[in-house]
């Protein structure tokens, strides 16, 4: 196969796998609303549900221009759509002419049922990381710098776990049954989730760019992804703290600064030690935790009312 159609091949297979990606989830977030308008005949619900078929009808033309090209393109044109999508639902898919409902598509009529959801979702992020760093370091030559890599990122994946579940995650139903505004708790609890997945997901970026570049000098987007990654995921593991106990979490934030101050320095080291330094700052984190409830019965949730 000469160049060009290798090219051709390139180009033809990662627009196909948009399709496959875009299709799905198009007929998904379009299609569950207008299974359930009919069953919520007289509910406030179903015109919520009608709003965000209109409004993901709109976006979809978004995501199939994103699977109709790649690269850079796609990724921009797929930011915009994820963007909207987030932001349209925060303001419950606003339609001229239409009032909005006083219920929220954030509503949480059982304790467990969207908690559980939620950390669902987030275990199948960090399942994904550790699949992610297996697969790629298949793919590269076993030295003592990659089978390191390999390691931390393990670590840094397991922290993550620790991390979200000490102690909000234990007991994240519980807090949202008795918060005083369950719509707003459930509102907060999704985009805590969304925020730590992306943290998650960057993390995962970073290990793999570890992996593949074990020497040299780091480029700045690549401190972005190792560094950012955890960053991320310590921001919405606050706010999730905040649904929970009503605080703000001082070790989670002085954990972010210390992540931002190391970046200069990690500039001029490998790739490696910035993997190394993010995974000892959440094991700082971790160790805060277990010293704070140490001796002391476990501590009860405590919403805001």
């Amino acid at each position: 196969m000469n160049r060009g159609r290798a090219g051709e091949y390139e180009r033809y297979g990662t627009s196909g796998r948009g399709w496959a990606f875009v299709l799905p989830y198009v007929i998904l977030q379009c299609g569950r609303p207008l299974i359930l308008m009919p069953a919520l005949r007289g509910h406030p619900l179903r015109q919520l549900y009608l709003r965000s078929v209109l409004w993901h009808s709109a976006t979809a033309v978004i995501w199939f221009a994103g699977a109709a090209v790649s690269g850079d393109a796609r990724v921009a044109l797929w930011g915009v759509a994820v963007a909207v999508d987030i932001v349209a639902g925060q303001l419950r898919w606003p339609v001229p002419g239409m009032a909005r409902q006083p219920v929220s598509a954030w509503a949480m009529d059982s304790r467990h049922h969207l908690p559980a959801r939620y950390q669902q979702f987030l275990m199948i992020a960090l399942g994904e990381t550790v699949l992610a760093v297996g697969l790629t370091v298949t793919y590269q030559p076993v030295t003592a710098v990659t089978g390191a890599g390999l390691v931390v990122a393990f670590l840094s994946t397991v922290l993550l776990w620790r991390i979200y579940f000490y102690r909000s995650g234990q007991i994240l139903g519980e807090a949202v049954a008795t918060a005083g505004d369950r719509y707003a708790a459930g509102r907060a609890t999704g985009t805590a989730h969304v925020v730590m997945v992306m943290g998650i997901l960057t993390a995962a970026v970073g290990f793999e760019i570890v992996l593949k570049h074990t020497a040299g000098k780091p480029e700045p987007v690549w401190l972005v992804a190792i560094l950012g990654g955890p960053a991320l995921f310590l921001y919405g593991r606050i706010r999730l703290e905040r649904v929970v106990f009503d605080r703000l979490s001082l070790r989670r934030v002085v954990a972010i600064a210390a992540l931002a101050v190391a970046a200069v320095p990690l500039y001029f080291a490998p790739p490696l030690a910035a993997t190394v330094v993010a995974a000892l700052v959440l094991l700082a984190v971790a160790l805060a935790d277990a010293r704070h409830a140490a001796g002391r019965p476990a501590e009860a949730p405590s919403p805001a009312h």
